[in-house]
């Protein structure tokens, strides 16, 4: 029950996002540039890096409250997502290096935001966690094939250089049931779920800002970035 109700939420929201998200916009119309990925980028590996971090945390919140078999499942998710920031930090020096875009350690206000909210919703309740997890999985299945090859085609951004991105679509393709699976298994109770809906539904706001940073209209470097994708494309 649960878990259909969040998996319909992210389906609608996936539905309208290549109308309305900044991150697709630009990418259709050919104007996500170098700059805008190397900003995109690190702050993913910023994100990625922390998802051990928060399923530890989520794992010795479990076993204060007495739920070992939710401590057991971030601690088996916490061993399958360690290292993944490397993939992140491998794409931001092909990006940067080929495309001579310069990179930077900028972490947009909404990323500092959005994981602050995850820490506190593990600390008020780790099975809350569950539904961004779910959302994060979910949401590059659905969409992420789709925006790389959008950056492929018509911003001269490969594939090869958005791995961080490629590798958690093949990954979390097998995931997304499992995860749906272990959501109805392990929150019992149904009265758990408006506020499991309220954390998808704020994650889902948070994402929509960070993208909206991210992309936000620098015109000297859209400029320059749009001149380098070539040498991206070309590479």
């Amino acid at each position: 029950m649960i878990a259909n109700a969040l998996r319909v939420e992210i389906e609608r929201y996936a539905a309208q996002m290549p109308r309305s998200n900044s991150l697709f916009l630009k990418a259709e119309d050919g104007t996500f540039a170098p700059a805008f990925m190397v900003t995109y980028l690190t702050n993913i590996k910023h994100l990625v890096s922390h998802t051990p971090i928060f399923l530890t945390r989520g794992r010795e919140r479990a076993r204060s409250i007495g739920d070992d078999r939710l401590a057991a499942h971030y601690e088996q998710k916490r061993a399958d997502e360690f290292g993944h920031d490397v993939w992140a930090e491998r794409d931001i020096e092909r990006v940067s290096t080929i495309s001579m875009t310069p990179s930077n350690t900028d972490i947009v206000p909404a990323m500092h935001e959005l994981l602050g909210f995850l820490a506190r919703t593990i600390d008020e309740d780790p099975t809350l966690y569950l539904s961004y997890v779910l959302f994060a999985e979910y949401l590059t299945v659905l969409l992420g094939p789709a925006w790389l090859k959008l950056l492929d085609e018509r911003c001269g951004i490969p594939c090869s250089s958005v791995t961080v991105v490629g590798n958690h679509v093949d990954l979390d393709r097998e995931h997304v049931q499992e995860a749906l699976d272990e959501i109805d298994d392990l929150v019992a109770d149904p009265s758990k779920l408006p506020r499991m809906r309220k954390v998808l539904l704020d994650s889902i706001a948070y994402f929509e800002r960070f993208c909206a940073e991210v992309t936000a209209d620098r015109t000297s470097e859209s400029r320059i970035g749009a001149n380098a994708a070539q040498h991206v494309s070309a590479a």
